[in-house]
Formats: structure tokens, C-alpha cells, sequence
């Protein structure tokens, strides 16, 4: 559904190409060059047609041209109203040059549709290959809202080689399993942000290089060297970082490690200064020192975000435990030395 009533090009400004039960697609258009953004939704915890599409305000600060594209759920594009949605976006942009873009459950479909949208370039964030537990049994996050849904429109293994585009993507999570998968079957080139997690996004805005990132990869001038030691540096004002070192740590067995990048990040900036809080009184907990980390979750017991977490960190340290073993270093070898030179490093 169109409400192009004059069937002509499109004027300045926003207005909706489709709008169905499944999709919407809102067209900025700020200028009158033949290039725009396909912007894919990301997962939500309460998606929605309404409001503005995944860095609209982004797009629209920059003068770029964008289609943005929101589900009214999050079901990684599957649903046959897709078919639909690229046709309405390729009426409007015919002979254009597109750049898809999308985190997550966006960035797998800026590659899935990579083909069907004639996209030149694609900037994908932590995308998937599937959440298909039949294709992809080694990703647990999504269960629910893969059972819910008909894979119709699941095809990033059976297209063409996509040989154009950027994946950022955290190697040492799960996220670097999905990228094995794609990159059996196409050729992105990967920006690896370790310890990243799936929300790279947030741990590069706060450290403010994912703007710059973004842009010069849609602007198609970027610079891979150049943001890899950007990111060094700035990765040492991100509490998110910090916190992730944090986990790593505490995951293999070095908690006075961990406790050291938790006081890191509490030095630091958050949204949440809980999850500070809670990886202070963990790393704290693993070094036996019990009634300083109760003392840290005890205030959020009834936080309605926070509660259940800390009621149970609660009921796991109401009795003395034997801290953790120690690390098996000849497992972590690999990545303890960076982790050891960025905590013994001056902050910058």
C-alpha cells in the first residue's frame, strides 16, 4: 500500500511507501541524489508500527535519504508481506544505490534481502545466520519468537554471494558462531570487536566512535586500521566495556581480575549503574568477601528491572562459599594478555 497518489516521485520530506499488518515503511528524503539507507528494525522488547524506524534521527541529521523498515513484531522479516515491502521500496528507488543497514535482527536481513533489494553495500551489526533452532542450535535467545514463526523468507545460505559489506560482530560470543555460518556463503568483511557482546552498538556509542563508524561505511570511505586503533583508545571509556571484562574474567576463574575492571567501569559513566553493582558484588563474592557483596545488591532487591536478579545473587551468597578455583590460564591464554594490558594500562 502506497500514498504516492499521484504515482510520481516522491517530494521532500517523510512519508509511507507500504503499510500492512506486518510491515511499514517510512521514506525520508532529504535531498534529491539516487542513493538512501535500507533501514532494518532491530529485535524489541515491545515492537510497534509507530514512531520513528531504527537511526531515523541519524539519518535524517545527516541529510541521508532512508527507508526505514518496523515490524509489528519481531519476526526476523518472515512473514510474505515482506515480498510486498521490497517491492514498494524498489518502485520508489528504481536504478538508485541502496546501503542496507540493520543490528541484530536487522542486520541479518540487510544481507538476507541483500539481493532481492539490489543493494550495493551492507552494514550489518551483530546480524544472525538463523534463529532457526534446525539451522542454528548453538543460539538459545530467541527460542520463543522462533517458534512462533514460518521461516518463509529465511534464505541468507541459499542466495547469491553477498561480496560487499561490513559485519561487526563480538568474535567470542555466540554472535561469532552466526558469522562462521554467513561467511561460508559470503564475503563480508569483518570488523571484530571483542568482549563487544550483541550490543556492540552500545558499547561503541559510549564510547563514542559508533557514529563515526556508521557514517563513513554508509559514506562507503571507511577505514578499517584507522577505527581499529580509535577503538583501543576509546574503549577505555566505556563502563559497558569495562564490564564485559569484568564477566570474562570472572568467567574463567579470575575474580581479583574482574573485581579490578568492575571498579573500572564503577569510575565510568552508565545508564545502569546496577550492572555495576552487580559486577563489583560477584567479582566480590568470588573472593569470599560475602557480606560486601550483599551489601552492593541489597539496595535493589526491589528494583522492578533489577530485583530478580539481585534477590537471587542474595539467596546464592546467604551462606559463605569457597571462591572460584583458579583460572586455567592455558584456556585463556589467547586473550589474557590484552585483558591484562588494558587493566594495567592508564585510563585514557
Amino acid at each position: 500500500m502506497s500514498d504516492r497518489a499521484d504515482g510520481g516521485k516522491p517530494g521532500p520530506g517523510l512519508r509511507i511507501i507500504h503499510r500492512g499488518p506486518r510491515y511499514i515503511v517510512r521514506f525520508h528524503q532529504a535531498n534529491d541524489d539516487p542513493w538512501a539507507v535500507v533501514s532494518f528494525e532491530y529485535w524489541k522488547p515491545a515492537p510497534t508500527l509507530e514512531g520513528e524506524f531504527a537511526a531515523e534521527g541519524f539519518f535524517r541529521h545527516r541529510g541521508m535519504n532512508a527507508f526505514g523498515i518496523m515490524a509489528a513484531s519481531n519476526d526476523w522479516f518472515q512473514d510474505d508481506e515482506i515480498v510486498q515491502v521490497i517491492a514498494a521500496i524498489n518502485a520508489v528507488a528504481e536504478g538508485w544505490r541502496l546501503i542496507g543497514y540493520g543490528g541484530s535482527m536487522g542486520g541479518f536481513a540487510a544481507i538476507n534481502f541483500f539481493h532481492d533489494l539490489h543493494l550495493a553495500n551492507a552494514v550489518a551489526v551483530s546480524p544472525q545466520f538463523s534463529i532457526d533452532a534446525a539451522r542454528a542450535p548453538y543460539e538459545p535467545r530467541w527460542r520463543a519468537e522462533a517458534a512462533a514463526i514460518s521461516f518463509n523468507h529465511d534464505k541468507i545460505d541459499a542466495i547469491p554471494p553477498v561480496t560487499s559489506g561490513w559485519a561487526i560482530f563480538d568474535p567470542w560470543c555466540v554472535d561469532g558462531r552466526h558469522m562462521a555460518d554467513i561467511q561460508r556463503h559470503h564475503r563480508l568483511t569483518e570488523i571484530h570487536v571483542p568482549l563487544g557482546g550483541h550490543d556492540i552498538m552500545g558499547i561503541l556509542q559510549q564510547a563514542d566512535v559508533y557514529t563515526g563508524m556508521v557514517n563513513d561505511m554508509l559514506a562507503e570511505r571507511f577505514d578499517a586500521a584507522a577505527f581499529r586503533r580509535a577503538w583501543r583508545v576509546a574503549r577505555r571509556r566505556s563502563a559497558k566495556f569495562w564490564l564485559a571484562v569484568s564477566g570474562a574474567l570472572l568467567a574463567r576463574g579470575n575474580a581479583a581480575g574482574a573485581l579490578r575492571a568492575a571498579l573500572r567501569a564503577r569510575g565510568l559513566p552508565h545508564p545502569d549503574p546496577a550492572w555495576i553493582d552487580l559486577a563489583e558484588a560477584d567479582a566480590r563474592a568470588a573472593l569470599g568477601e560475602h557480606a560486601a557483596a550483599r551489601a552492593l545488591v541489597a539496595g535493589w532487591a526491589a528494583h522492578p528491572a533489577f530485583g530478580d536478579l539481585a534477590r537471587a545473587r542474595l539467596a546464592a551468597w546467604a551462606a559463605p562459599q569457597a571462591p572460584l578455583p583458579p583460572a586455567r590460564r592455558p584456556l585463556w591464554r589467547r586473550i589474557a594478555g590484552r585483558i591484562r594490558r588494558a587493566l594495567t594500562s592508564p585510563a585514557g
